[in-house]
């Protein structure tokens, strides 16, 4: 019978100290993280200082630091051949992102122009006035991420524009039949574009790292606390059951 409490006891110890080691080590990660987002939004401020930086000068930056990254870039659209990302919903009403590739020196990237309305029926797509002259365009820049689970259904024929269900660069890629640079430029709000373009950073502000570092240690520290009141209270109970 004692070497059965000396069992559970040591199991109770060993559960409870791996599970204190592990929350205490998920806390200091999320304070790691807090510093690399601090350090994140520090660096973009000061490109945002210095004024836009060129997809040029982008390109042969480390291409792990571009996210959100305020650039500047000159090319031609294609007018005719661009996307329209379908369900994007601003103000409660449904709509599209247009989506449209670029060439530019560097080669060619796709831009987000922004939000446009739905037509009354969906089967019926919006017209989209683009412009081919050679311009300058400003924005910030995105890495789509892709859910697997979206299958999509645009073929792959001469009929422009494609409506996607969500930005896939290499789909994309298949239907213009030419290489995209590995992101998209978020445009710059213009109030005579005719679109709707409220774009957030996608980095997460360190204040919500630190109040996840914080809730891990105060877990590992009820953790320590649970076993010391358990483990009292078994010991008072032993006692009172040899007597």
């Amino acid at each position: 019978m004692k070497n059965s409490k000396l069992n559970f006891l040591s199991v109770a110890s060993l559960v409870t100290f791996f599970a204190v080691v592990i929350m205490f080590t998920l806390g200091v990660w999320q304070i790691q993280r807090a510093q690399e987002k601090t350090d994140r939004l520090l660096s973009i401020q000061e490109a945002e200082n210095a004024g836009q930086m060129t997809l040029h000068n982008l390109l042969k930056d480390n291409s792990n630091n571009m996210l959100d990254m305020p650039i500047s870039m000159e090319g031609e659209t294609d007018p005719f051949r661009y996307f329209l990302v379908d369900n994007k919903i601003h103000q409660g009403r449904v709509g599209y992102h247009v989506l449209v590739p670029i060439k530019t020196l560097q080669g060619w990237v796709l831009a987000n122009f922004g939000w446009i309305a739905a037509m009354n029926s969906r089967n019926t797509l919006p017209a989209v006035k683009l412009h081919s002259d050679l311009t300058e365009y400003f924005g910030m820049v995105a890495i789509p991420t892709k859910n697997v689970m979206v299958q999509e259904t645009a073929k792959l024929d001469g009929e422009w524009p494609k409506l996607l269900q969500q930005v896939d660069i290499e789909i994309m890629q298949q239907h213009l039949q030419q290489d995209l640079l590995p992101f998209v430029v978020l445009l710059n709000q213009d109030l005579e574009s005719g679109f709707e373009r409220h774009w957030q950073r996608v980095v997460m502000p360190p204040e919500k790292h630190l109040a996840y570092a914080a809730q891990w240690f105060l877990l590992a520290i009820a953790a320590v606390v649970i076993f010391v009141v358990a483990h009292r209270k078994k010991q008072q109970r032993n006692t009172y059951e040899s007597r």
